[in-house]
């Protein structure tokens, strides 16, 4: 129990550390890692609601965007920014009490947290000012996002410890990042396209995440392919690739 203690603390204090190093070179602070993102998503949900309040459904529409780009960035912000924490970390290595992982799970936290704070942020301001339908089931919604969480945990330490031998793995993230926000039904829903296509979209874990956070949000939404246990498989292999792969590849960083 006193080393768990200490790993805690541990990790808690590089939580701090990350936060002041990320947003501590504005004046604004930690508080523009919130506003900024709040402000580009909502004025997107606004155009969406201006643009299709001629057919009764901008206010839904635009609550059904929200909760496909806030959960997709969640994974990909998440991702990114555990993929540099050993580069960026290295001089901390040096204590005997910090081990690369806590950097990666100090960032997971801090990231994990300002997405959630944002996500709330977004989703309140439609609820109450624009009118939009609250959340239905809220435990529902938090299962997916866990999941999405996890696999970013995953997917970034996998990509960090692949970096320690191509670098160029950061490029190959960001390309394959930028057709994914098509194709991860953020503008739409997965029942609403072909059949062909939909088995297509279906190997995508980041659609189940999506979609699996809908039916929880939503009272009556439909989406029968989504299975969340495919999203764990994906969870799992990440998880141990990359918690495995630093284990074996620690000799890089020395």
């Amino acid at each position: 129990m006193k080393a768990l203690r200490i790993h805690i603390r541990v990790i808690l204090a590089l939580v701090l550390r990350e936060s002041r190093v990320r947003h501590g070179r504005s004046r604004a602070g930690y508080t523009w890692a919130i506003v900024e993102p709040v402000l580009q998503i909502t004025i997107l949900t606004l155009l969406f609601r201006e643009f299709r309040g001629g057919t009764g459904g901008g206010t839904e529409f635009a609550i059904f965007f929200a909760t496909g780009v806030l959960s997709f960035n969640m994974f990909k912000n998440t991702a990114g920014y555990v993929m540099h924490a050993f580069e960026q970390n290295r001089p901390l290595f040096n204590y005997p009490m910090v081990k690369p992982v806590d950097s990666v799970l100090a960032r997971v936290l801090l990231d994990v947290a300002t997405n959630l704070l944002i996500m709330f942020i977004v989703i309140s301001f439609q609820v109450f000012v624009l009118g939009a339908p609250g959340p239905k089931h809220v435990p529902l919604m938090a299962l997916p996002l866990f999941l999405l969480a996890s696999m970013a945990l995953g997917a970034g330490l996998s990509l960090a410890v692949i970096r320690r031998f191509l670098p160029s793995i950061l490029n190959f993230y960001h390309i394959i990042m930028g057709p994914a926000f098509f194709v991860s039904c953020i503008f739409y829903s997965m029942s609403s396209i072909p059949t062909r296509y939909r088995e297509l979209l279906a190997w995508n874990p980041l659609v189940h995440g999506i979609e699996g956070f809908r039916i929880g949000y939503f009272a009556e939404y439909s989406a029968p392919d989504v299975d969340l246990f495919y999203l764990f498989t994906w969870v799992a292999v990440l998880n141990c690739f990359g918690f495995v792969g630093e284990k074996l590849t620690r000799f890089r960083q020395q």
